[in-house]
């Protein structure tokens, strides 16, 4: 464990620091599934790191296109973002609106657990500043109420350390991710860890669209597909929101895709066969 810690302070600062990340709580709490999403106020969550072995096609065709509204997690942290480790229990009675609402729970069960797979969710929210905070997901293939109550029990006793490195890593600029192309990628844990796999990744990614869009085009495309929207690609690019919008114009009919979400699906299946 101290080794794992030791290697995700040294990744400070750099690219890795997601990947060291997920190996020290995977360490700390052995889950099959882990997410990490940078999240802003009134905007679509900014994707920075999984480790999903399978259906990772909900992550990008619905959960950050729509479904995240309707996460309890998700508007759990958008009420209250203080630095705390969420339970899907917690979330859903923490308050009288969804207390009264318990359908928000069983809705989320029925639509993201069963198509997933994934249960026994843990969250650390961590914050940022008034309007971002990062969302880190844990999640098992199975139910296991004694595995979860531990689990959320040693995700508490670390999560002042976790917070602090977190905030460390990202409070710093909400342009950070992407300033630095590596940092705001996708990164798949399976391929992080092996420097030839992580490279043909980010290969895979610079290559979406790279025989239709020019390069300002696909710069625009990446960023789209990591979640900023045309007013944060104005202010990252240095270009007129106009120009965005025309931008995003020439990249749907290039692609022939009429939505984000088609945007998205068609990002995952370049993904999925490069």
């Amino acid at each position: 464990m101290k080794a794992k810690l030791a290697a995700m302070i040294e990744a400070l600062g750099t690219t890795g620091f997601s990947s060291a990340l997920a190996d020290y709580l995977r360490t700390l709490l052995p889950c099959s599934h882990l997410i990490i999403l940078g999240c802003r106020r009134g905007k679509h969550p900014i994707y920075l790191y999984d480790a999903i072995p399978h259906n990772r096609e909900y992550l990008f065709q619905r959960y950050l296109t729509d479904a995240y509204l309707k996460d309890p997690f998700y508007l759990s942290a958008l009420q209250d973002n203080s630095d705390r480790v969420l339970t899907l229990t917690s979330v859903c009675g923490q308050d009288e609106s969804l207390l009264k609402q318990d359908y928000r729970k069983r809705d989320y069960q029925q639509e993201f657990c069963q198509q997933t797979g994934v249960y026994d969710e843990l969250c650390l929210c961590t914050r940022l500043d008034d309007d971002r905070w990062i969302l880190l997901f844990t999640g098992q293939e199975g139910e296991d109420e004694t595995r979860h109550r531990m689990q959320f029990n040693e995700l508490q006793a670390e999560s002042s350390v976790l917070h602090a490195l977190i905030r460390q890593q990202w409070a710093g600029s909400a342009q950070t991710a992407a300033n630095n192309p590596d940092t705001g990628l996708l990164q798949s844990s399976a391929m992080a860890d092996k420097s030839e796999f992580r490279q043909a990744l980010l290969v895979a990614m610079h290559s979406f669209g790279e025989a239709l869009l020019t390069p300002k085009e696909q710069a625009i495309t990446l960023l789209i597909v990591q979640g900023y929207d045309s007013n944060d690609i104005a202010q990252l690019e240095d270009i007129a929101l106009g120009t965005v919008k025309n931008h995003r114009k020439s990249i749907y009919r290039k692609l022939n895709v009429s939505s984000l979400s088609e945007l998205y699906q068609l990002f995952m299946t370049h993904l999925l066969v490069s």
